[in-house]
């Protein structure tokens, strides 16, 4: 499970010339922003990626995230020399990945942070591709491989824990939104 102390929030290339063409990206861009609003109450860190020549970040998460992207060339974010000293700066073991698109950048970031012993989760309701063919041939190779699916609202849960908890409120008030 997934744990607030633990776990590194991921978002991976939601740029503005990649997302108009992405099947349901309107329903993954409503999820992952609730998804990163968790982040921020939970104090959990976020690295966010883009992808050169594509745009910059969509405006709804680069208003959630007030980070500078990690700039990319290769399909996985592991393989950027930044976003590995990012990640190793952090200490978490739990990665949650969210973004585009899942049968390439999400795909292979997955399996090259599982390979180097990562707990790697993804939330697939917060990730997509142009075809959702390829979305559900990328999440069941994950799946194989040992990654972990999820989605926005049960990774918020997992890592809550309990309506006791002080953030509840406003965990409550995320979900509601949407």
């Amino acid at each position: 499970m997934l744990s607030k102390n633990d776990t590194i929030l991921i978002v991976i290339d939601f740029q503005e010339k990649m997302l108009p063409h992405i099947e349901n990206g309107e329903e993954i861009l409503k999820n992952a922003k609730k998804l990163i609003k968790a982040a921020k109450i939970f104090n959990i860190p976020i690295i966010v990626t883009k992808q050169r020549k594509l745009g910059d970040i969509v405006d709804e998460i680069r208003r959630e995230i007030e980070i500078e992207p990690i700039e990319k060339i290769t399909f996985s974010c592991y393989r950027e020399e930044k976003f590995k000293e990012r990640i190793k700066k952090e200490g978490k073991r739990k990665c949650l990945l969210i973004g585009i698109e899942t049968h390439i950048c999400v795909l292979q970031t997955a399996l090259d942070l599982l390979k180097e012993g990562y707990e790697v989760h993804v939330a697939t309701d917060c990730t997509g591709s142009r075809k959702e063919k390829d979305k559900e041939v990328a999440i069941q190779k994950m799946i194989t491989n040992g990654i972990i699916p999820t989605t926005a609202e049960t990774a918020i849960y997992e890592m809550l824990e309990s309506a006791d908890k002080e953030e509840f409120k406003d965990i409550l008030k995320i979900i509601k939104s949407g």
